[in-house]
């Protein structure tokens, strides 16, 4: 019961007490009643008071907090831009007006580095990886700054590694994925090439436990292992048509210095395994363009309303291009290439993007004749893959999006806070069908804090 129901009762003037607190109605004699409605008026005088106190000491906290009730976004914000920041969240059920700060306020979600957070469709649950930390959470949202933990898997001896990445691919799974390298050697100790080992593992997000396993040698090409390189790193899977595909990352070694080196990209790969079992892997590759497909933190790959996937390919530097890519019946399609960077005219950046439907999506990208991912040097351009279109948006300068992990839409409209590091901003309601650079308003508005930036809203 709130305080308004509360003070109701408070101004009763017959008293009965009702059959949910006894089996019958008693009527109290004129003393009885006297004395009664005087401990009773008392009771809910300080019962009323305590929970004002309550509702006034949360909403100075946060004038957008939301109760539980309808669906939830949890929006977070991490603090310190280096990779031991921290991860903080709240939840909203509306994004369109208010405030959002994190002063004082907030749900830290433990991570030894910067969490890596999604949500289920409703809102309800939370789910974290811890980086660094080898586990896996999952937190039940009561609203603004109250989650609950309910799961909790250790995942290390899994994945091999307490640094895994993971995505979640729909509302019952989530994939674990890492990739660890071995330098191999013939008998007189020359370098023959870098093994590369897939750690696999499905997660069922109901209970938090592990379903698939699955450890594997990487498919590689004879000629370029010879050259040195290997994959070092996959991420970023998709679901499609019973089959599960990751992009990945290469680098070279160089085996006159000892060191790892960055590579030289002659094509694109993915690797593709059967779902949900995660066994059979083979790699799929085009030379229509040339890049890295694993993403950073922003999703890389979608899959379309006709069960194609769009890929991005998350470029090293500006000597590559970015473009989107299409991989149709289980290969790529040689006949689509959506270059980002020639239809904006910039030298672009990318470590992923949004895909909202009906081929259109907004990508997050760095220009990188003024500097590089590290930099705040960042966009967001709104993209029509049916129609070959891309448009900048006239958004915020100097922002900084390279730890940016997601965003949603809902009911026509693209939701991303966006803030300069360590200044205000606001969540920016974009309308998916207009094509106009200013096809957005302004929601609500959001503050950050030194070395503090916005990593999404899930």
């Amino acid at each position: 019961m709130g305080s308004h129901g509360l003070l109701c009762l408070f101004y009763l003037s017959e008293v009965y007490i009702s059959s949910c607190l006894f089996p019958e109605k008693i009527r109290l004699n004129d003393i009885g009643k006297y004395l009664f409605i005087m401990q009773l008026k008392g009771f809910l005088l300080m019962m009323s008071l305590a929970m004002g106190a309550v509702a006034c000491s949360d909403d100075d906290a946060n004038d957008n907090a939301s109760s539980a009730e309808g669906k939830q976004f949890h929006v977070a914000l991490a603090v310190g831009s280096d990779s031991q920041s921290q991860t903080y969240v709240q939840s909203l059920t509306d994004l369109t007006t208010g405030d959002v700060s994190f002063n004082g306020y907030g749900f830290e979600v433990p991570s030894t580095r910067t969490a890596r957070i999604y949500a289920s469709n409703d809102g309800g649950s939370l789910y974290n990886l811890d980086y660094g930390g080898g586990r896996i959470y999952k937190y039940t949202a009561g609203g603004g700054q109250v989650y609950t933990k309910v799961e909790e898997t250790n995942v290390q001896y899994a994945v091999g590694s307490v640094h895994p990445r993971w995505t979640k691919i729909n509302e019952e799974y989530a994939l674990l994925h890492n990739i660890v390298t071995e330098n191999l050697y013939d008998d007189n100790g020359n370098y023959l090439r870098t093994k590369a080992t897939a750690y696999l593992v499905s997660i069922k997000l109901a209970d938090m436990s592990m379903g698939s396993v699955e450890q594997f040698e990487v498919p590689y090409d004879a000629t370029e292992a010879a050259a040195g390189n290997y994959v070092m790193r996959i991420d970023a899977p998709v679901v499609a048509n019973g089959k599960a595909y990751y992009g990945l990352a290469k680098r070279r070694y160089n085996a006159s210095t000892g060191a790892a080196v960055s590579a030289t990209y002659t094509n694109t790969q993915t690797l593709v395994v059967d779902f949900p079992s995660l066994a059979n892997p083979t790699l799929i590759s085009t030379s229509i363009a040339k890049g890295a497909t694993n993403g950073y933190r922003t999703p890389a790959s979608h899959v379309d309303e006709q069960g194609d996937i769009y890929q991005i390919l998350t470029v090293p530097n500006k000597s590559y291009e970015t473009s989107i890519l299409r991989i149709r019946n289980g290969a790529y399609d040689e006949s689509f290439n959506f270059n980002l960077s020639k239809l904006l005219g910039e030298n672009t950046i990318s470590n992923g993007w949004f895909y909202v439907g009906n081929g259109i999506g907004y990508v997050p990208y760095a220009n990188s004749d003024k500097g590089a991912l590290a930099d705040p040097v960042w966009s967001v351009a709104r993209v029509d893959l049916k129609k070959g279109t891309a448009v900048k948006l006239n958004l915020l300068e100097g922002l900084w999006l390279q730890q940016y992990q997601y965003s949603v839409a809902q009911d026509g409209k693209f939701y991303m806070a966006i803030a300069p590091k360590g200044e205000a901003g606001h969540i920016y309601v974009f309308d998916v069908t207009s094509e106009s650079p200013d096809g957005f308003t302004k929601g609500a508005a959001i503050q950050t804090g030194a070395d503090a930036y916005y990593i999404g809203i899930f």
